[in-house]
């Protein structure tokens, strides 16, 4: 039984279940080493590259090209080269427990964003992209169930803050995304950045009605501190190339624990007897979503 010693903030949701790890970890013959490293303090290590330029250097090259694949591909190759926070680099814990069996899963703190601790941008891709990037880091796109988890954890809740009207296709511009970016930076204060955030963006998410509408985006949440959620799971009015300011591109890691043991979360989200920890829309298959 591996052993791990948590030192970052930690939440537990306590929900009902059974124990079939043994048989998960039979079935699926997972290790460790297929996915990358762990760190000293038992934190499974994103794969994250190091380069930096701030956000506002990388914003304003960006402003005057429209939402199209250009920008996309200008915003990739910034996280492909590792041009993100270095708070960004220290995930946080998230545990859920079930009966006898408590789950890890380990996620970046904010949304992805470019630039330096001071000076970051965050950019809504579409989720081609986002899936990309997940790639890359190791990492995988939240479920809807682990959005809400991931913002009942988060120890800054910030109050949605959407940028009003005009609803039309500038809400995809650049000029939009910094605009709303600025406005969680002014909201945020001189909170010092690393804490687990929330409430600030929508969240873009893995989910069962991709299955359905495999060429589209799903999004949810946009949490008030009540607990009340400006949108609801959707997946049906937006095609996969869409991506907007309130957007937000959440990684976790796609190493987990199961009572200490580690697996691969696109195992977990596969096994029955399991997926619940982590979905409320039973097992599924999310490796051909967003691909």
């Amino acid at each position: 039984m591996f052993r791990i010693n948590i030192v970052l903030f930690t939440i537990t949701i306590v929900i009902f279940h059974s124990n079939y790890v043994n048989s998960l970890a039979h079935d699926t013959g997972f290790e460790a080493s297929a996915l990358g490293n762990i760190s000293v303090d038992g934190a499974p290590i994103f794969s994250i590259p190091s380069r930096t330029i701030t956000g506002t250097t990388f914003g304003n090259s960006i402003m005057n090209i429209g939402p199209n694949q250009v920008r996309e591909d200008l915003i990739f190759a910034e996280f492909q080269a590792g041009n993100i926070p270095d708070f960004m680099r220290t995930p946080i814990p998230i545990s859920v427990t079930a009966g006898n069996d408590t789950l890890t899963y380990w996620v970046l703190p904010d949304v992805l964003c470019v630039g330096t601790n001071a000076d970051y941008l965050r950019t809504p891709l579409n989720p081609l992209t986002a899936r990309r990037v997940a790639d890359i880091y190791g990492a995988v796109l939240p479920t809807k169930k682990m959005a809400h988890q991931i913002w009942q954890a988060a120890t800054v809740k910030l109050t949605p803050s959407p940028n009003g009207p005009p609803y039309d296709s500038t809400m995809m511009s650049t000029e939009r995304m910094v605009f709303h970016n600025t406005k969680i930076q002014t909201a945020l204060g001189n909170k010092t950045p690393g804490e687990l955030i929330s409430g600030h963006k929508k969240d873009v998410v893995i989910t069962t009605g991709l299955l359905t509408y495999p060429q589209n985006v799903a999004i949810v949440g946009w949490w008030y501190p009540s607990g009340q959620m400006i949108q609801p799971l959707n997946y049906k009015s937006h095609d996969r190339f869409y991506k907007d300011y309130s957007h937000g591109i959440r990684l976790v890691n796609r190493m987990v624990t199961i009572n200490g043991q580690w697996y691969d979360i696109y195992d977990v989200l596969r096994n029955a007897a399991v997926a619940s920890l982590i979905s409320d829309e039973g097992a599924f298959d999310a490796t051909q979503m967003y691909t």
